[in-house]
């Protein structure tokens, strides 16, 4: 029914956005992985429209920053037991990238650390999507930290997400611990990580 809004961004939430077309606001959920490539509000943005409907919820917008995004996240939902909640939550959890990666080689342990996702389910996602990703055109999991290895990074947030720490928050600290620290590597971004998160909690 949509195809994408194409308007300015009159609301920014972590899980729900406002987009203004021409005078008439649109709702949207989205994922984390939408949100950190949002601009600020007030400006143009484009966003890519899911659109649900079922009789206990109604009408439901959702909204993603790229093809693959949206691609993955309709994918997700036509799995047994995995509702839009769910998917959001998936995609918030791991990349587009990662999540093809940790499919593609059964990386169970990576994606059971995704809130609301088990061992079982994780096995089963795997099983379900493994002949699908293949149509989700990716590139090499991004280093979206300038000036340091990737694989540095890649560890230290998965050793990170593993101890229960949600990724927005971590690559947000991350993203603070480097522009005033020299890491060499993964052992002490986590560390440093732990100590960042564990003040933030506590303030």
């Amino acid at each position: 029914m949509y195809s994408y809004f194409k308007g300015i961004l009159s609301e920014k939430l972590p899980t729900l956005i406002a987009v203004d077309c021409n005078g008439v606001g649109y709702e949207l959920f989205i994922p984390l992985s939408t949100y950190d490539k949002l601009p600020e509000i007030g400006q143009e943005v484009t966003i890519l429209v899911h659109y649900s409907f079922n009789e206990s919820d109604g009408v439901r917008l959702f909204g993603f920053y790229s093809d693959e995004e949206k691609l993955l996240f309709r994918q997700l939902i036509n799995i047994s037991k995995v509702g839009p909640k769910l998917a959001l939550s998936v995609l918030s959890g791991l990349s587009v990238a990662e999540l093809v990666h940790a499919v593609q080689i059964g990386d169970v342990n990576l994606i059971s650390t995704i809130h609301g996702i088990g061992k079982k389910s994780a096995e089963r996602l795997v099983i379900e999507l493994k002949d699908k990703v293949g149509d989700i055109n990716i590139k090499a999991i991004d280093n979206e930290y300038s000036g340091i290895d990737s694989d540095i990074i890649n560890d230290a947030e998965t050793a990170l997400l593993t101890l229960g720490y949600k990724r927005y928050d971590i690559r947000k600290a991350i993203s603070k611990l480097l522009q005033d620290t020299d890491f060499s590597t993964s052992e002490e971004i986590t560390k440093a990580a732990i100590k960042a998160l564990y003040k933030k909690r506590n303030i």
